[in-house]
């Protein structure tokens, strides 16, 4: 079992007693930088953000490549995306990233969230990692309206599919602490979630806390997923059970 750390926690950097409000507001989407390199952070995407068509485009992809952790070539980010904490983000080279995404690297570690060489990152997505860090492989797809909270790491292997309205919902609260308002329980992670390579989630497939996709695995649309898959077994249901295991 692992605690989220509570530095990390939005409620907790809220409120705490010291600091302004502009502090907090630094920590929560630029992270613990200067003064100046915030202002920079602010201006650039305040200032091409929502601009759209191709010279929007063109524009984020020369100039938001100093927010970053590193950058790779022909990164495409669309409109009025959101990076929080940018300098634990790092895009490979062939990054598509569609509009209206936000990906908050606020609890990252040491490889922070790595989407890699050719992945996809579809419209109104959510990748957050309140703890541990979050890694897209090459070539992965992740559809439309897909939420990815990280409290214990995600890993997702090469040329994996995700498919729209997903949800990866890592972490938990301590369900015996009746005294304590669920808000302010510590959260805490059993481990990461792990999809294998090849893998495919179909549409608004669940995967919960610490479970581990084996690689070609199927899980198909609506399951909800609460323990291991082995690889190239097709699973569905809520709980997901097996009910095809290749060879």
């Amino acid at each position: 079992m692992k605690e989220v750390d509570k530095k990390k926690n939005i409620r907790n950097i809220l409120m705490e007693q010291d600091g302004s409000a502009l502090d907090k507001y630094r920590l929560l989407t630029a992270g613990d930088v200067s003064m100046s390199r915030f202002i920079f952070y602010e201006f650039i995407t305040w200032l091409l953000g929502a601009r759209s068509g191709a010279l929007g485009i063109l524009l984020r992809r020369k100039l938001y490549k100093s927010l970053f952790k590193s950058y790779g070539r022909n990164v495409i980010i669309g409109r009025n995306c959101i990076f929080r904490h940018p300098s634990k983000i790092s895009l490979g080279d062939n990054v598509v990233i569609d509009d209206n995404c936000v990906i908050d690297a606020r609890g990252a570690e040491d490889e922070g969230i790595v989407i890699s060489d050719g992945a996809m990152v579809n419209r109104n997505c959510s990748v957050q990692s309140k703890g541990g860090d979050i890694i897209v492989g090459k070539g992965v797809s992740i559809g439309a309206d897909s939420q990815l909270v990280s409290w214990g790491g995600i890993t997702i292997g090469d040329g994996a599919a995700i498919a729209g309205g997903c949800c990866i919902s890592a972490g938990t609260y301590k369900m015996n602490d009746f005294e304590t308002p669920i808000s302010e329980r510590q959260p805490f992670a059993n481990g990461p979630v792990i999809i294998g390579k090849n893998a495919w989630l179909a549409t608004r497939a669940t995967l919960l806390d610490g479970v581990q996709i084996g690689d070609n695995a199927v899980i198909s649309a609506g399951a909800i997923v609460n323990s291991n898959i082995p690889e190239k077994a097709v699973a569905h249901g809520n709980p997901a059970k097996v009910v095809f295991q290749g060879r």
